[in-house]
């Protein structure tokens, strides 16, 4: 009977790691966008400027405080999904999420610096529409009702 057991615990247990790698990649997906867009509105304009603080924090904060092997550009989320695909044998990067999405998307193999540059910089730029949009035109969110 343990026989039986063990590779049922081993297809269910895959087929969690499977759902929790594509929730990730939602995840993943969800704050790009927002990131990118959040501080246009007003309703997000706060919800916006949290994330991208969030972001920061874990970019240029939580790997030094965790002492990671690389610790500029730490992502939490992306360090997660890494152990999960591990598990899954899909692949064992460990660079970013961005260069992971630029060679998938755009079929390339492309400079993960040049990737991180170019994400490190949209999300700076972002940050700062968003604390700009914040200031000149405040915010008609529930966060600060």
């Amino acid at each position: 009977m343990s026989g039986c057991r063990v590779p049922f615990m081993t297809a269910v247990h895959k087929y969690i790691l499977l759902i929790l790698d594509f929730a990730l990649h939602g995840i993943h997906q969800i704050l790009i966008v927002f990131s990118l867009v959040g501080w246009i509105f007003c309703e997000t304009r706060m919800l916006n400027l949290i994330v991208l603080t969030l972001i920061l924090f874990s970019w240029y904060g939580l790997g030094p405080i965790l002492s990671k092997a690389n610790p500029w550009g730490y992502c939490v989320i992306t360090d997660i999904q890494w152990q999960i695909r591990k598990k899954l044998g899909l692949d064992s990067r460990n660079g970013g999420y961005a260069k992971y999405l630029a060679d998938n998307l755009l079929g390339g193999d492309f400079d993960e610096t040049r990737i991180d540059k170019w994400a490190a910089a949209t999300i700076l730029t972002c940050t700062l529409a968003s604390v700009t949009t914040n200031l000149m035109y405040g915010s008609c969110s529930v966060l600060t009702s």
